[in-house]
């Protein structure tokens, strides 16, 4: 357990991470349009009229929308929803057959034919300055499991996006029920939960990620976001302070590093067969340990506990040094809005602010000249 002075300075880093998270998050219009573009797209595809519907389609997100880690592109770039196009009673179809079978019915749209990218294991609809959208089609290998094509081996390949999202829930010490039934159905997008709401991996998981982004310069392909995900999940052990979370996760993916020879694999937790490191060669491997190591670096100087000035410059070193500023003003206006409210409280073995039981902190009413 960390000394009472370190815990007074993990509950203000947690406050402060916190503020990062909730910047980082897409706003409640980036949400909704998602959320009417998706349904949309889902709709069309699960429709009874079309060919797609014999199959009895099952629609839904997966990736970082699924487990509440999506966070806003580094400079303005378009961000991106996965969702998965499920096809059932396609045994024995071809790969190609199933990829088509998909691609015919968005090009059946006429909105959506002229804004269709096929790409190598989705379709992508490209929304213009705003998102795309990546629609995976699919046929069911097992349980939870998916197999999904690969137009260029013209092959199936295995992936199981449900059952990871279960295994990753688990690993935030909550388990979604999964509901099991085959008929053509739209699942809805996760709500945009709150910040504050969420559990503490997630949060980690969208500070590496945020940090992957100011390090590469918003390229999310040197350390791709599922790859960010499965190590920080298998690293956390259940911290609920967000700091210390983060401590315990970098300091796993470091111990995961320092004990590989070569370059390591990190299979999928739900498909061992799956490697989610397989883009990593002698480039790209040493590039990612260097952002871990930076990752040490800038939030051993955060646990130090400096001034306000050296701790906003650190934690912007970790997400950008403007996101870095707004985070603490922001923290600053919270805490003061709670002391003119005489709701902002401390706790006396700790040192801790917050709303919970313990010693009000008054007012500042400030009668100077």
């Amino acid at each position: 357990m960390a000394a009472p002075a370190l815990e007074q300075q993990f509950s203000y880093l947690d406050s402060v991470f916190e503020q990062v998270c909730v910047a980082v998050q897409l706003t409640q219009a980036q949400f909704d349009d998602v959320t009417q573009k998706y349904g949309a797209i889902g709709r069309w595809l699960a429709d009874p009229a079309s060919l797609l519907y014999r199959y009895l389609p099952d629609i839904y997100p997966q990736g970082s929308m699924r487990l509440g880690t999506t966070i806003r592109p580094w400079r303005g770039e378009e961000f991106d929803l996965d969702i998965v196009c499920q096809l059932h009673y396609c045994d024995g179809q071809a790969p190609l057959y199933v990829y088509n079978l998909v691609d015919g019915r968005l090009r059946d749209h006429a909105t959506y034919r002229g804004i269709l990218q096929p790409k190598n294991r989705c379709l992508r609809i490209n929304y213009a300055g705003s998102f795309h959208l990546d629609i995976i089609p699919a046929c069911p290998n097992s349980g939870t499991a998916i197999k999904i094509p690969d137009r260029a081996l013209a092959a199936w390949m295995p992936s199981n996006p449900v059952g990871y999202a279960d295994w990753f829930f688990t690993r935030c010490q909550h388990r979604r029920l999964l509901l099991k039934a085959v008929e053509a159905r739209v699942w809805s997008l996760p709500s945009n939960v709150p910040s504050k709401h969420k559990y503490p991996l997630q949060r980690a998981v969208q500070l590496l990620k945020r940090h992957r982004d100011s390090f590469f310069d918003g390229d999310p392909d040197a350390a791709r976001s599922i790859l960010l995900t499965t190590l920080a999940a298998q690293a956390y052990e259940g911290q609920e302070s967000l700091t210390l979370a983060l401590d315990g996760i970098v300091d796993g993916i470091l111990a995961f590093v320092s004990a590989s020879t070569g370059i390591p694999q990190v299979p999928n937790p739900t498909n061992a067969r799956e490697n989610f490191a397989a883009g990593w060669n002698t480039e790209t491997y040493p590039q990612f340990v260097r952002y871990v190591h930076s990752v040490r670096q800038h939030l051993d100087r955060l646990m130090l506990g400096e001034g306000i000035d050296r701790m906003t410059k650190s934690l912007g070193g970790l997400v950008g040094q403007p996101l870095a500023e707004r985070a603490v003003l922001a923290h600053a206006r919270e805490t003061e809005q709670l002391r003119s409210a005489n709701s902002l409280r401390i706790e006396p073995r700790t040192g801790s602010l917050g709303t919970a039981a313990g010693i009000i902190i008054p007012r500042n009413n400030f009668y100077g000249a």
